[in-house]
């Protein structure tokens, strides 16, 4: 394969030798010179070629497959993406494009709604991999010669798994778990609906449950098809705070509460650790069930991870997926009761493991290290919490009015009756084949492969939207930001950026509509996700976004003309 003169570096130039190489791939790329689906030189070879370190060009090579432009298989080697939409107004290469790619960049701006080319940047959609990862095939396969068997598998996880799923949220998440401290989901939806049942089965009656507002709608939906009182909850931008939930609890008693405390959904913030510990302390004084939707827990870009709520408390019940790692296909997740007294460690398996272990997140080695749990000041030991009495045995939790050991006994044993009578989530094969990739390492892996994908779409996002001197909400972590609107209308904006073929979402269609103090509200926002589109078309996207934005602004700045706002592309050109 002959290499490309093209791709040389300068180093009297001030610019690192990496950035240099990356962005004289980029414009070989978008000039043409390198086609679509054209293979790029092995590492080795091109970093000789042209006298730089082969970590130049891995650096390079892993950036441009964050983009999009590139893509990476195992045992197939680099190549430029197959089907690369040429996004190139104002860029410097398309000079060198000719008459006739300008003409098919001018046609792939138009973006008709429904077309293949609608850009998708709603909220909740992550990249899915075209090509598996070859850990993931093998694992399959290999579970594929596993034996038929005459009965079902455990209803509640295969053993393999559910232990691969323990050890994972004990490293990742801190949660002092063992296998039979989960029970396996098909995602947070049916893990939703599984403790809404365990909670009828326990109180006799439909729970009264507190969520967010803003809040997930999907889990609001799955509580009402089980007849339970949905309480709305009044979050800011950091999300749920103790002193709401007590003023709320005094309104009527709880039975449990839905957080999303790592990456609040939708607004992007997250609880800080004193409040999570006096959110854990209310939900001890009043026996209300915390329920942890870990959403977005493996994408932290900036500031300490914060441990699990599970991993301080055992009268919590954590909600994990794979789905938003590998993709929403897979349909994996996960119920961890952690602290508990399970029949593993009282049998002495070496499996449970006392105290707040430190997470293994399997940090990236380009992102800057994440400081051990045990560091985050803020976070103290459960026992040390103030006003909780210290009891002599760690696993378990101060006895208080309505929350006690007997009463999680009894949730626990709920939980694995309806799982029971639902049956199990996956098939044996695929349970198999999880519980391999788990163990193998493949998951992590795949964390840390798309960290770094997802963290060059995050740094363009941002650099677009600061250049043109927008402000965001909820960077610092999740697949997604929101994008303060003011006093305009942001559904509006949603469907005027429809009508040009690209699909975002607004905090007004996250509200429930039932809060008396609507003066308490966030303002509305637009939402916008960068997980599922490749950068090229994100930029596409953004640059879209943008042109609305301005046209929102100039209403504002003259009476309206009556004229529609120019799309992005024509404002540029």
């Amino acid at each position: 394969m002959d290499l490309f003169p093209q791709l040389g570096v300068d180093r009297a130039l001030p610019a690192p030798l990496s950035d240099q190489l990356t962005e004289r791939i980029r414009s070989a790329v978008l000039a043409g010179w390198i086609a679509p689906g054209e293979a790029l030189p092995p590492t080795r070879r091109l970093a000789a070629a042209i006298g730089v370190s082969r970590s130049v060009v891995v650096a390079a090579y892993e950036r441009l497959t964050g983009e999009g432009y590139l893509e990476s298989r195992q045992g197939a080697g680099t190549r430029v993406t197959p089907e690369l939409p040429l996004w190139r107004t104002n860029d410097p290469a398309r000079a060198h494009c000719g008459a006739a790619a300008d003409e098919r960049a001018a046609a792939e701006t138009e973006l008709p709604v429904g077309s293949a080319r609608t850009i998708d940047l709603r909220p909740g959609r992550p990249h899915a991999a075209t090509v598996p990862p070859r850990s993931w095939t093998r694992a399959l396969s290999a579970a594929a010669k596993h034996p038929w068997l005459p009965d079902a598998s455990d209803s509640s996880g295969e053993v393999s798994l559910r232990k691969a799923l323990a050890d994972h949220a004990r490293r990742a998440r801190g949660i002092d778990c063992a296998a039979d401290d989960v029970v396996v989901t098909t995602g947070t939806s049916e893990a939703l609906l599984l403790l809404a049942l365990a909670l009828c089965e326990v109180h006799g009656r439909p729970p009264r449950i507190a969520v967010e507002d803003p809040g997930y709608r999907e889990g609001i939906r799955v509580f009402e098809r089980v007849g339970a009182e949905i309480v709305p909850l009044a979050v800011g931008v950091n999300g749920a705070t103790g002193a709401g939930l007590r003023m709320l609890s005094a309104q009527g008693a709880l039975d449990a509460v839905l957080l999303t405390p790592s990456h609040q959904f939708p607004l992007g913030g997250r609880i800080s650790a004193a409040e999570r510990l006096a959110i854990l302390a209310w939900a001890r004084e009043t026996g209300a069930l915390v329920i942890e939707d870990d959403y977005d827990s493996e994408f932290r870009h900036a500031g300490a991870l914060l441990p699990a709520m599970g991993s301080l408390d055992r009268g919590v019940a954590t909600i994990t997926t794979l789905n938003k790692v590998l993709s929403p296909s897979i349909r994996c997740g996960a119920i961890v009761l952690g602290n508990g007294d399970s029949a593993e460690r009282r049998n002495g398996n070496e499996n449970g493991h006392p105290g707040v272990p430190t997470p293994d997140l399997d940090p990236d080695p380009a992102v800057p290290a994440v400081p051990a749990v045990p560091a985050v000041p803020a976070v103290p030991a459960v026992p040390a919490v103030p006003a909780v009495p210290a009891v002599p045995t760690a696993s378990v939790v101060p006895a208080a009015p309505r929350a006690s050991t007997e009463l999680h006994t009894h949730l626990r044993a709920a939980l694995h009756a309806v799982r029971a009578d639902l049956g199990p989530a996956h098939p044996l094969v695929m349970q198999l084949a999880l519980a391999e990739f788990l163990e193998s390492g493949g998951f992590r892996r795949e964390i840390a492969r798309t960290r770094r994908e997802y963290r060059h779409r995050r740094e363009q996002l941002l650099e677009q939207l600061a250049g043109a001197g927008i402000p965001v909400q909820g960077a610092d972590g999740g697949l997604h930001v929101v994008i303060p609107v003011g006093d305009h209308d942001a559904t509006a904006a949603v469907a005027e950026l429809e009508r040009r073929g690209v699909l975002v979402d607004c905090v007004q269609h996250y509200r429930s509509g039932r809060l008396d103090d609507s003066a308490s509200a966030p303002p509305d926002a637009l939402i916008v996700g960068y997980g599922a589109e490749p950068a090229t078309r994100l930029r596409a996207g953004i640059a879209e976004i943008l042109a609305v934005l301005g046209a929102l602004a100039d209403e504002v700045a003259q009476p309206a003309s009556g004229q529609k706002a120019p799309s992005a592309a024509a404002a540029q050109a």
